[in-house]
């Protein structure tokens, strides 16, 4: 590879220090950098409310681009994928956070990472993403998800119901705090905090998982990619005007009424990641649960 974009978490980099030896290195070597952000090149900021953003000129810029590299946490890679908007260029997260499930380098191996990519001595790792389907009050809206969508209840509202179908047949009911349906990605976040399975993220599988639900049969249920999920906001016993929101990504949110539904099902795009030599998805799960 010889044409990479940078994306920085401001917050995380804040003097560009790492950013800046980044940009030095792949010079170095032979290759060329783009800082999506630098006000110097006349980009319009990389974050823009604390979002990952690309205005038009970077959209034609990434066109060219070989390789992504992220420079913050697991949630600057999500934005940044959400962002790509099914461009499929390979990302390499460089973690500048706490826990990160998909920066794959420490920041204290950013010099080691750049020569691997420079002379190619890497591989490709493909992960599913969902495409998601929202109708609320009759406006129909679609996106991707690298991790999970997740319909809950709003911070006041009491407990809802979420009715869960998979191929249009009903297979189950659930009063609680709401219903996720994640990637073999997003299963090591809310998935595995609601206790469901952790999945390896070659597999094309879906989880849906119940959140605190009202029942002692709190059980989640694995389907393959191409099924297609519908969860439905229902109505309970006793009726009353419910709040509740289906959020992807943890990053953007639909309110959802009795009545509304999100379908899931696999998008036709993945995300790529970057992965190299003698690292494995168990070693990296391994490291990040026992910290």
């Amino acid at each position: 590879m010889k044409r990479f974009g940078v994306i920085t978490n401001k917050s995380k980099d804040g003097n560009l220090e790492v950013t800046k030896k980044i940009e030095e290195l792949i010079s170095s070597l032979g290759g060329e950098c783009v800082l999506f952000g630098d006000p110097l090149n006349g980009f319009k900021d990389g974050f823009e409310n604390d979002k990952v953003v690309f205005d038009k000129k970077c959209r034609n810029l990434l066109k060219n681009l070989e390789c992504i590299i992220v420079l913050g946490g697991d949630g600057t890679i999500i934005e940044t994928a959400r962002a790509l908007d099914g461009r499929e260029i390979p990302i390499v997260g460089i973690n500048l956070g706490t826990l990160g499930f998909l920066s794959c380098i420490e920041k204290n191996q950013t010099e080691y990472a750049i020569k691997e990519l420079v002379e190619d001595r890497f591989s490709i790792e493909e992960r599913m993403l969902l495409k998601v389907t929202s109708s609320s009050n009759g406006k129909i809206s679609t996106c991707l998800a690298l991790n999970d969508v997740t319909v809950t209840r709003g911070g006041f509202s009491r407990i809802i119901r979420t009715d869960v179908f998979v191929n249009g047949e009903a297979v189950g009911s659930y009063l609680g705090d709401g219903c996720l349906v994640s990637t073999p990605t997003g299963s090591t976040g809310y998935n595995l905090s609601a206790g469901g399975p952790i999945v390896t993220p070659e597999a094309k599988l879906m989880c849906i998982t119940p959140i605190c639900p009202h029942t002692l049969n709190n059980r989640s249920i694995v389907v393959s990619g191409n099924d297609k999920i519908r969860i439905v906001i229902g109505e309970k016993k006793k009726y009353q005007d419910i709040e509740s929101f289906a959020t992807i990504d943890g990053q953007m949110a639909v309110r959802l009424n009795i009545g509304d539904y999100i379908d899931v099902e696999k998008a036709d795009a993945v995300t790529k990641f970057v992965r190299f030599p003698e690292q494995s998805y168990f070693s990296v799960l391994k490291a990040k649960l026992d910290r």
